[in-house]
């Protein structure tokens, strides 16, 4: 599947708060980008659909496999072109 550069940009998001925070929420995400919370909700539902996040009860955020695959290839990317 393809995915566009909103959606990239918001699993390396994920992936590296993962790596700084005990758990992500889409607050942290909106902070981070300095994005309002409505629009972080919406693409978290479309990450969720997509299959690449799940959202736990407590509203934590977590990569699926392929969502995490997907981070790191973008963070990779980035890093090297950095």
């Amino acid at each position: 599947m393809i995915i566009n550069e909103s959606a990239e940009n918001y699993l390396e998001t994920i992936l590296v708060l993962s790596g700084q925070l005990p758990v992500v929420r889409s607050v942290d995400i909106a902070a981070e980008l300095d994005f309002k919370k409505p629009s972080v909700s919406v693409a978290m539902k479309n990450l969720r659909e997509n299959g690449y996040i799940t959202v736990g009860p407590e509203g934590y955020i977590h990569l699926t496999d392929a969502g995490r695959e997907v981070a790191e290839k973008i963070y990779e990317r980035h890093t090297t072109l950095s």
